[in-house]
């Protein structure tokens, strides 16, 4: 410790060097614990002095040898979902971090071959690019509809927009009164759609859109009846869905009428009622409890 006496008044200067120890906890903005985040500490001239990660409860405990080059620069980052913290500090002790999510518009598209091909995919990717969509999941021809949904949880987060389009073959259960499709081509794999609401009710986005394209189709409308969903299927429980003219097992025509509209300009709402009008004989369904206006 170097002490300097000016005129009565003492100041102090504290060249701390040494072993020193850093603690403490990062959290969400939703107060939730962040795991296998890196901490590191850095001096004034930006050496890295030590790292480590936080556990599954988010705590860290950081020991290092300090070496006088004060101020020092703690940090806590986590991957390009959050933002970076850094904190100045002189010595060591406890500094707890809350970082930020960064938002994104998310796509998740489920298609069985004998329904949609690829190249029909790139084409609504490429026109959801225009309207702000970064991040693409791509499950063709699903034969664990559980675990893909699973991994989409795992990447979005409450501040997120996410919109899902399945396509596929589907059936109506008059025993069960739902609507179910096939996720992929030729083989037992429906998914009813309740069950696909329960993986959704899982995703934390705070804004989901919902559109199912294929047969008998009504209930993955009509289930998806609270906040925040908007949720639109091709057909009703009655009505069979139709491929584009000349397009079979490539695109269904109410998905292309939906993201010509889209294209064009118009909101999901206007892009189902275009496509309604153009597709009136299978008397699509709609449920809209989202407060926010899609694709606009």
């Amino acid at each position: 410790m170097i002490v300097f006496l000016f005129v009565g008044i003492l100041s102090t200067y504290i060249d701390v060097r040494g072993a020193t120890n850093f603690t403490g906890t990062v959290e969400s903005e939703y107060s939730n614990p962040l795991s296998n985040t890196t901490i590191t500490l850095a001096d004034c001239y930006f050496n890295i002095l030590g790292s480590t990660t936080t556990n599954s409860q988010g705590e860290y405990s950081l020991s290092v040898t300090l070496n006088g080059n004060s101020p020092y620069y703690l940090s806590a980052a986590k991957n390009y979902r959050w933002d970076t913290d850094t904190k100045t500090v002189y010595s060591g002790g406890t500094n707890d971090f809350e970082l930020d999510a960064i938002t994104e518009k998310i796509a998740v598209f489920f298609y069985a071959y004998d329904a949609c091909n690829d190249d029909t995919i790139d084409t609504y990717e490429e026109i959801l690019d225009d309207e702000g969509y970064t991040k693409y999941f791509r499950f063709a021809n699903s034969d664990d509809v559980s675990d893909d949904c699973d991994t989409v949880d795992d990447y979005e987060r409450p501040a997120d927009t996410l919109f899902c389009y399945i396509i596929g073959h589907g059936e109506y259960d008059n025993s069960e009164e739902k609507s179910y499709t096939y996720f992929k081509s030729n083989e037992n794999t429906q998914v009813y759609s309740d069950t696909f609401e329960s993986y959704m009710d899982n995703w934390d986005s705070a804004r989901k859109g919902l559109l199912v394209d294929s047969c008998y189709s009504g209930t993955w409308a009509t289930d998806f009846t609270t906040s925040p969903y908007l949720a639109m299927s091709s057909a009703d429980t009655a009505n069979e869905a139709d491929f584009r003219s000349g397009y079979s097992n490539q695109e269904g025509e109410f998905s292309y009428y939906f993201f010509e509209a889209v294209d064009a300009g118009d909101t999901a709402v206007e892009a189902w009622e275009a496509a309604e009008d153009e597709c009136s004989d299978q008397n699509p369904e709609k449920s809209d409890y989202s407060s926010y206006t899609w694709f606009n």
